[in-house]
């Protein structure tokens, strides 16, 4: 995590979204003290899948979520990224029932910490990891069970009704991930820096800024791409163009 820290604040970045599987031996304490002594404010916390389609399964969802949230009331992180878990046999309705139903308990404890759950929309490669594959879908089950959106613009920029969606979904957005994709990529992780991909980003964040969103944008760029240039470069480049882009819209800081 040291060198995670280390690199986000050498780009000029404002803040960072740890994941809880970086903390290695370091305890929430010690590593909001890591974060903050580089200047760094903390935008979320990654927790990653919530696993309720097999009934069984939830005590231990429930009980690792809690974990996650108290270390993100420590660290000063005021959003979990998370995603709702694989829908099992479940159709669609009633996986969005049991989620919200299972997830309910945490999202009571999380409002009392002062930290928002904010599920994403995911590829529906992932549907072993989520319910959700549009943003529309995100927001419909983000209300159902009381919680927020995280918009991750890879996984929903294509969708038909996405102009609509980003407005519908703006009061519940804590965090909106950014990144681009090259057409013709075709294996995921395939996430290329803003700026080099088909990603419409100068309509798309002056769009979300429009609707209200004042949050942060989080760089979500993983896979080959970022690897051959090189993380420190690409997250450079990634860092300035999307800032030319917040900057036109009015949006500082």
């Amino acid at each position: 995590m040291d060198r995670q820290v280390d690199l986000v604040a050498r780009i000029g970045a404002g803040a960072i979204t740890p994941d809880v599987a970086q903390f290695g031996a370091l305890t929430p304490a010690q590593a909001g003290r890591l974060i903050g002594d580089a200047g760094l404010a903390c935008a979320a916390l990654t927790h990653r899948a919530f696993g309720f389609a097999d009934p069984t399964l939830i005590p231990a969802a429930r009980e690792r979520l809690e974990r996650s949230i108290a270390t993100a009331s420590k660290i000063g992180a005021p959003c979990i990224v998370m995603t709702t878990g694989g829908r099992g046999t479940l159709d669609w309705r009633d996986a969005v029932a049991r989620f919200a139903e299972a997830v309910a308990p945490c999202a009571d404890l999380a409002r009392q910490a002062g930290v928002t759950l904010g599920i994403e929309p995911t590829s529906h490669l992932y549907a072993d990891a989520s319910i959700v594959h549009r943003l529309t879908d995100c927001h419909t089950v983000a209300r159902a069970a009381g919680i927020g959106v995280v918009n991750d613009l890879f996984a929903c920029w294509v969708d038909a009704d996405i102009d609509m969606a980003l407005v519908a979904a703006t009061a519940l957005t804590s965090l909106v991930q950014v990144s681009d994709y090259v057409p013709g990529d075709r294996g995921l992780p395939c996430r290329a820096v803003p700026g080099d991909g088909a990603i419409r980003l100068e309509r798309l964040l002056p769009a979300i800024i429009d609707a209200g969103y004042a949050g942060y944008f989080d760089l979500e760029i993983i896979g080959p791409r970022l690897l051959t240039e090189g993380v420190a470069h690409g997250l450079q480049r990634a860092a300035a163009h999307i800032g030319r882009i917040l900057d036109t819209a009015g949006l500082t800081g």
